[in-house]
């Protein structure tokens, strides 16, 4: 029981992780006066994650960036910021948007 709520744990720090992410790049989108779907949607994304169950790792070591596709409210653009994020940790996107690079802890 223990190791399962470690696990629990640990991937709900991830998750909350990518989900502060994809709100910092809307919070970015919006300063910008950006087209309000982007903002919308990167936000929307965020509250998917955050409220998995699951690693969202799980489903991209399983089935790539594909499988993070085919979840509700993950379009391309936004399974690709996720896949390099799980890859390297690092938040490149925010790069994009003026913003400051977030590493995985």
């Amino acid at each position: 029981m223990i190791a399962a709520q470690q696990s629990q744990a640990d991937f709900s720090i991830e998750n909350t992780f990518v989900a502060e992410k994809l709100r910092d790049v809307a919070d970015q989108l919006e300063q910008q006066a950006n087209a309000h779907f982007r903002v919308r949607a990167y936000r929307e994304a965020a509250s998917y994650v955050a409220a998995l169950s699951y690693p969202i790792r799980d489903i991209y070591e399983k089935k790539g960036r594909r499988g993070l596709e085919d979840l509700p409210k993950i379009g391309v653009s936004i399974s690709a910021a996720i896949a390099v994020l799980l890859d390297s940790g690092a938040w490149e996107v925010l790069g994009r948007y003026g913003g400051a690079h977030g590493h995985c802890v």
